[in-house]
Formats: structure tokens, sequence, C-alpha cells
């Protein structure tokens, strides 16, 4: 008797893939000023408002100082810039340099378009359905609260 698939199990299969692809941009693009992966994944981070560098060492599991390091080299590659907090001087948010936001976009466009030219075999029918469906997914992942579960 086969066993059905768990869907959790297809899930994080479908996430490694969807790394992946995302991975062999990186790799198309990489050079001197080109984020890292983990890199691309902090930016993105401060882009969505995690512009701290105790927010970014708790949300990946990594000690202040490290994440203290990662900034300081995002900050010389022109990444990463630091501004004072407005209502606390003590404290210093991380924003993205456009050429950060930038280099985000155009990685992110590629990787939608690699997946998107995959996903075009797909009836338009069954692209609207799954669409559906990957939106409830993210919602129950989400939790109540709206964050991840």
């Amino acid at each position: 008797m086969k066993k059905t698939p768990s869907l959790a199990r297809e899930l994080v299969d479908l996430a490694f893939l969807l790394t992946k692809t995302i991975k062999a941009e990186f790799r198309a693009d990489a050079g001197p000023g080109v984020p890292t992966l983990t890199q691309f994944r902090m930016l993105h981070f401060v882009r969505g408002g995690g512009g701290r560098v105790g927010r970014l060492a708790a949300e990946f599991g990594i000690s202040q100082p490290a994440a203290s390091l990662m900034v300081e080299a995002m900050a010389r590659e022109g990444l990463l810039k630091r501004v004072p907090h407005p209502a606390d001087r003590r404290q210093i948010e991380l924003r993205l340099t456009a050429k950060a936001a930038a280099r985000i976009d155009a990685i992110r466009a590629r990787a939608f378009a690699k997946i998107d030219a995959r996903l075009g075999r797909l009836s338009a029918a069954d692209r609207r359905a799954l669409a559906g469906r990957i939106q409830e997914v993210s919602r129950l992942l989400r939790g109540p609260d709206g964050g991840a579960a």
C-alpha cells in the first residue's frame, strides 16, 4: 500500500527547491558588491522593518557580535547605512542603500521570471487555483498574529 505523502514534507521540499532556484540567480550574478544569499536575506529583513543589529541577530539565530560584523561588511560594500534612531539617539537604525535595494529587486525579478516561466506551463485556471492555495497555506503558516508560526 502506497503511503500518502506528508503535506509538511512536500512544503519543506518545495521550499528547498525554491531556495535552490534563488541560489542559482545569486551564482549567476556573483562578483564584487553582490550580496551573498545570507546577506540578501538580511537585507530583505532590514527592508521589512528589522532595522537593528539585535533584531538581525535574533532573527538569524546568531550572536550580536556576529551580526555586527556582517552589518559592518555590508556597510563597507555600500549595501547598508547606519542612521540614528529618530526617538533615541543612542540607538542605531539600519537602512538599505539604493544600491542594495536595486540588487535585491533585480535578483528577485530574475528568480520570479524563472519560476513564472516554469509555472506558465499550467493552464490559467490551474495557476489561479495554485495562487489561492498558496495564499491559504501562507495564512495558515503565519498564524493568528500574522507572524511566522
